[in-house]
C-alpha cells in the first residue's frame, strides 16, 4: 500500500488586531511513507544531542530569540539553524508554501477565503501526484483556525 503523509504547519496570525502579522502562511510538507528518513533523523538527534538542545525547534523563536532559546548565544542559535537545515536538505520530502498578504484581505473571512482558495489550487494542480496513493495521512496541530 502506497501511503503519503502530509505535514501541515503555519505562520502568523490569522487576525488583524494592531501587533499581528503582515502575512500568514501555510506550508504542507510531502513525505512518501517508502522513502526511508530514519537515517538522516538520527544524524539530526545526534547532531541536537551534541549541541544540547532536544526540544520542540520553533524557528521563529530560534531565529528571533524568544522563548526556549533566549538564553542562547548566536553560535547555539545558528548550530540548530543549520542541523535542521542539513536534514531538510537531505530527506525526500516535497514542500508546497501558500503565503498570503493580509493587506489584500480587510477580515479574517476574506483571509479565510484566500487560503482555501489557494489550497484547493494546489490539491487540483497536484491532483495526479495524490491519486497515486493508496492512503493519505494528515498531521496538523490544531494552532490555528
Amino acid at each position: 500500500m502506497r501511503r503519503l503523509n502530509i505535514f501541515v504547519d503555519e505562520t502568523g496570525e490569522f487576525g488583524f488586531g494592531k501587533g499581528a502579522s503582515d502575512l500568514y502562511g501555510v506550508s504542507f510538507t510531502f513525505h512518501e511513507q517508502n522513502d526511508d528518513i530514519m537515517p538522516e533523523l538520527s544524524i539530526l538527534n545526534e547532531r541536537l544531542n551534541r549541541i544540547g538542545y532536544t526540544k520542540m525547534i520553533h524557528m521563529a523563536d530560534l531565529i528571533m530569540r524568544r522563548g526556549d532559546y533566549s538564553n542562547f548565544d548566536i553560535k547555539k542559535r545558528k548550530s540548530i539553524f543549520n542541523a535542521i537545515y542539513q536534514f531538510s536538505r537531505k530527506i525526500p520530502v516535497k514542500y508546497h508554501t501558500i503565503i498570503t498578504d493580509k493587506k489584500y484581505a480587510d477580515s479574517s473571512r476574506v483571509l479565510r477565503q484566500q487560503v482555501s482558495s489557494e489550497i484547493n489550487k494546489m490539491i487540483k494542480e497536484h491532483e495526479n501526484y495524490l491519486n497515486r496513493f493508496d492512503k493519505i495521512v494528515m498531521y496538523y496541530d490544531n494552532g490555528h483556525v
